[in-house]
């Protein structure tokens, strides 16, 4: 499949937009936007995103020095599949899985999804206007708190977003939609850890896309959260011993100290401030 100049391309028989492409891996891994029967979908072709080695290495990381879902193909469209389910079950805001009728047939895997009409979070929290961010930032952080709690109290991993982020999110209508699920979180004995890491990259994100504005926004969902301890308990253990095995790995090795932990730690203060300033 390639795409034309306006970005156009055709999938068995179905036309759409190129929407995303890896062409690092063996090309497969592509994402359109397309109408089938009627209906504004995304779908989704899943393929190898790196070359073999690469895939190989990162294979190993995710599986035994994160405790992560593995990069096949096949594995990250069920893992996708399974926690948009999971999430859509517990009611937080995600794409349906799509079961439409296609005029051909494609080669698996791949997942027809809902299209997600709106403007990336990211976006919007760097350029819009701060008095519009209100009602949004006010219901995801209840929600988010929300399924916080729920991930503890299940002991489930997957309620966990494994790529925290405000570029992983689109605002539609006031509504923030949780998106890339292609991996997850395995460990269900380390949920609480893994909520902690994901609060601090939500603010790490914040703060990279919010820019000078970043801490007055803070605020605003500190505020929304409810469960107040679970931020405090995060400023204060500062996500230490997250990874235990991935630490080690990068204390060894150069090139891989510095900018994560770097980041972390102005995260954690950042959060810690707007918890000091709230009080």
């Amino acid at each position: 499949m390639s795409a034309g100049e306006d970005g156009r391309v055709r999938v068995g028989g179905i036309e759409g937009v190129l929407l995303a492409r890896s062409a690092r891996g063996d090309g497969r891994h592509q994402v359109v936007s397309a109408r089938i029967a009627g209906r504004e979908v995304v779908l989704k072709l899943y393929g190898r995103k790196r070359p073999r080695l690469p895939t190989a290495l990162r294979e190993f990381g995710h599986r035994f020095l994160v405790g992560k879902t593995g990069l096949g193909a096949e594995q990250r469209r069920d893992t996708e599949a399974r926690l948009l389910e999971l999430w859509r079950a517990h009611g937080f805001a995600v794409p349906a899985v799509l079961a439409l009728p296609l005029p051909e047939p494609i080669a698996e895997p791949f997942l027809v999804i809902e299209r997600i009409e709106g403007q990336s979070a990211d976006v919007r929290l760097r350029d819009a206007p701060e008095d519009q961010l209100a009602g949004p930032l006010a219901r995801f952080a209840a929600e988010w708190s929300r399924r916080h709690a729920l991930a503890e109290a299940l002991a489930e991993p997957g309620l966990v977003h494994a790529h925290p982020g405000f570029a992983h999110l689109i605002e539609r209508a006031g509504e923030l939609v949780y998106l890339d699920f292609e991996y997850a979180y395995t460990d269900r004995r380390r949920v609480a850890q893994l909520v902690d890491v994901e609060i601090a990259g939500f603010v790490a994100s914040l703060q990279r896309c919010a820019a000078a504005r970043a801490q007055r926004l803070l605020l605003r969902l500190v505020a929304g959260y409810p469960e107040r301890e679970r931020l405090e308990r995060v400023a204060a253990l500062g996500a230490v011993g997250r990874f235990r095995a991935l630490e080690r790995v990068a204390r060894a090795l150069p090139l891989l100290r510095g900018r994560g932990p770097r980041k972390l730690r102005e995260s954690i203060a950042a959060l810690g401030a707007a918890l000091g300033a709230g009080r």
